[in-house]
């Protein structure tokens, strides 16, 4: 008994320890994520709002940009140039000089702008840099440069961004003066040629250091910025090395991205996992803390919990364990640890007095009358002693958080209460339905709350005397006989009163009753005779006509969708 004893306690305690322990563990994870979530979302939140801006500031830059290029398609200059107007050899240089001159002014008005370049469709560039390097000559214009060309032409308003690297210069090119840096480039179509070997284009540069501007902001933490055009190309980075090339997602980085309005481009933020490791390593640490010191209160709370809790119940098993070896001769519980428990192993060693008591009576009374005596002294155990092991084992449930047991246990004390304390036949009508609330309310547990029970009936009648425990059989007829598994039983009772008539329907979404079986119910019913499925209505049948005479009657009626009881009797 001693190993017993002791491998008993230390499963509470071990159960105790778990459970602390798993829900520590629990709140810990759940909060430690929490925490990584919201600064993550947080991390995201920032990026988008600096995105937005960024985005409205390149917007800027680029609306600005295509107003310049508008504006200078307009010049006079750029016609005479498109239509190679211009033939004479003494005028040619002059003209040039005043076209590039008039490219000099655009990039002195705007940082942005690295390079400006006209081109014709037969090769004959013209450009200015920001470096005062200008170039006139024929130029080779590229596969690349031809579909870029084509593509300007297509898109209204005939305006399309690229990246210099889209452009496929080489170093002998024109062009390359232009593009010998990273930059992004605007061109405009000035004719309106199908073929663009026919048109003029002009080619706005902008540098990519001053693109990168209008997003640095977004960059916090070592993170990085991108921005990448619709084919996944990236076209302007704040991290060296990887302009014109394809963004591939990176291992331990995490990727914020945000699709801008226009020309299909993506502004996309990297940001490593490993910071936001670093920012709630502060919260991990405190929890582990914090975790290591409620597991430690908990081993002293539930050593001395345990004490409190397992001696009396030791006590109690020990009891039970002479009791069921037939050693009636226990000794009387000394008072310890919670009062519940103490009282509890008090009435259980009175219970076992009275017993002892009852087997003497028993041994010496007559063989003839030994069920009567032993129905009498059943009868003489007091209630109370009975509410008080309800209420302790409630409350042993309620300290394993057992509360759907705790809850069963309070129901059934309601409902066994009214039996044994009142032995009168009739109460009043609002006692009956309390009564088969509480009915009700511990079949739902049963059945996992699959149960809709409505009861109508009106107030007026709640202090009228009725005959007591008449419903709950007919309801407990629609439990038997009503849906199973999981599928929501449907209960609904009416309740009138015609003079001194009552007129109760109970209806139920079981099962329909066949024609015959409901024939022959009915009948058994008529006639008074039990059978296995009428045992219960035809109790309240004879019940019924002993209190009120012959006039009751209890019929039952069937459909495909419900089964319905209908009682009717006068109770004057």
């Amino acid at each position: 008994m001693g190993k017993r004893r002791i491998n008993w306690r230390l499963k509470v305690m071990l159960s105790i320890l778990a459970a602390t322990v798993l829900v520590i563990t629990l709140l810990f994870g759940i909060t430690y994520n929490y925490f990584l979530r919201k600064l993550r979302a947080n991390d995201e939140k920032i990026t988008y709002m600096t995105f937005q801006e960024s985005e409205n500031k390149l917007k800027e830059v680029l609306e600005r940009t295509t107003e310049k290029m508008n504006r200078f398609s307009m010049n006079d200059l750029v016609w005479e140039f498109c239509q190679d107007s211009v033939r004479d050899i003494k005028i040619q240089p002059v003209y040039l000089r005043g076209i590039i001159k008039e490219l000099d002014e655009i990039l002195n008005s705007d940082s942005a702008i690295y390079s400006v370049a006209l081109i014709n469709g037969d090769g004959r560039t013209v450009l200015s840099t920001v470096e005062k390097k200008s170039r006139i000559g024929v130029d080779i214009i590229t596969k690349e440069l031809w579909e870029l060309f084509q593509e300007s032409k297509e898109k209204y308003p005939y305006v399309v961004w690229a990246s210099g690297y889209d452009a496929g210069t080489t170093q002998d090119s024109t062009l390359y003066t232009a593009v010998n840096r990273p930059v992004i480039l605007g061109i405009k179509s000035l004719n309106e040629e199908e073929e663009a070997e026919k048109d003029s284009f002009l080619v706005f540069a902008l540098d990519e250091r001053e693109i990168r501007k209008c997003y640095n902001q977004a960059i916090y933490n070592d993170s990085d910025a991108f921005l990448i055009n619709s084919q996944g190309q990236i076209i302007s980075s704040t991290r060296s090395g990887l302009l014109g090339s394809f963004y591939k997602p990176e291992v331990g980085m995490r990727n914020i991205s945000y699709e801008l309005s226009y020309y299909g481009w993506e502004l996309l933020n990297i940001i490593p996992e490993d910071m936001y490791l670093e920012e709630v390593k502060d919260i991990r640490n405190f929890g582990i803390v914090l975790g290591a010191a409620a597991v430690i209160c908990m081993i002293l709370i539930a050593a001395v919990w345990s004490k409190w809790y397992t001696n009396p119940i030791q006590t109690l098993m020990e009891q039970m364990d002479s009791v069921g070896r037939e050693q009636l001769d226990i000794s009387e519980p000394v008072p310890e640890g919670w009062p519940e428990l103490s009282q509890l192993n008090r009435q259980f060693y009175l219970m076992v007095q009275k017993l002892k008591d009852y087997i003497q009576r028993l041994q010496t009374a007559e063989k003839e009358k030994a069920e009567e005596e032993l129905l009498a002294l059943q009868y003489q155990m007091n209630p109370h002693f009975l509410y008080n092991s309800l209420n302790s084992i409630r409350w042993m449930a309620m300290m394993t958080n057992n509360t759907r047991a705790a809850d069963a246990i309070v129901i059934l004390s309601r409902i066994i209460e009214p039996v044994l304390r009142n032995p009168d036949f009739t109460w009043k009508l609002k006692d009956e339905l309390n009564f088969l609330k509480d009915y009700i309310e511990m079949m739902s547990l049963r059945f996992d709350n699959c149960l809709e029970y409505t009861m109508e009936c009106p107030e007026e009648l709640y202090s009228g005397e009725f005959p007591r425990f008449i419903l709950q059989p007919v309801i407990e007829n629609c439990f038997v006989h009503g849906k199973n598994g999981n599928i929501t039983k449907k209960i609904t009772g009416h309740i009138r009163k015609e003079g001194e008539t009552y007129e109760i329907s109970i209806c139920n979404d079981g099962a329909p009753i066949d024609k015959e079986k409901l024939e022959e119910l009915n009948a058994c019913l008529q006639s008074g005779m039990k059978t296995s499925s009428s045992i219960g209505l035809s109790n309240v049948l004879k019940r019924l006509r002993l209190l009120y005479g012959k006039n009751v009657r209890i019929w039952l009626e069937s459909d495909m969708g419900s089964t319905v009881c209908q009682i009717i009797f006068q109770a004057p």
